[in-house]
């Protein structure tokens, strides 16, 4: 089971790398742009384009898994803390178990849309000129199906009781109290 999870760990890592490096993308873009805008008074074309229809969609979708991964999605436990364990294990599962449904269910609907866009060739016109936009659409069902996958695997893991395999940083609780070993 570990070694599925190291590779899944390992697709995360990849596809959020990628996410990384497009954010020092758009910032090299967006500040030749501002700089070629005010020092040479000669914009470059299509910068917003290139920022809100691929830089932002990549950046935005493609880590999915990796925050899936490191169960970072914003959570409200105001009730289910109060619940036993073994209910909070219950809905946890419930829960995983749904997200890894619709995850699924919004990969393979976003990639039928990227598809359809890669068949017609999709673009923008900007600056009177062509900017083909299909390759964007596929961060998409990229991102939301590295989320299912890593979601199902969880499932698979707490159903079997074994570790998943899955890597991240171990982040220490600030507030957990620590004993200190040389009392």
């Amino acid at each position: 089971m570990k070694s599925i999870g190291k590779v899944i760990s390992w697709i995360n890592s990849i596809a959020s790398g990628l996410a990384g490096i497009l954010v020092l993308c758009m910032v090299a873009h967006v500040s030749a742009d501002v700089t070629m805008r005010y020092v040479f008074e000669r914009p470059m074309d299509s910068t917003i384009l290139y920022v809100s229809a691929f830089y932002m969609v990549a950046i935005a979708f493609l880590p999915l898994g990796l925050v899936e991964q490191k169960d970072s999605h914003i959570a409200v436990e105001l009730l289910v803390e109060k619940f036993p364990n073994k209910v909070q294990t219950f809905l946890l599962l419930v829960a995983t178990v749904t997200t890894a449904i619709v995850t699924a269910g919004v990969a393979v609907r976003t990639g039928q849309e990227a598809y359809a866009k890669f068949l017609t060739g999709a673009y923008s016109i900007e600056s009177g000129g062509k900017v083909i936009t299909w390759p964007t659409y596929f961060f998409l069902p990229v991102g939301f199906g590295i989320m299912s996958l890593v979601s199902s695997w969880k499932v698979i893991a707490m159903i079997t009781g074994k570790d998943s395999g899955l890597s991240g940083l171990v982040v220490e609780d600030p507030y957990q109290s620590k004993e200190d070993p040389n009392v």
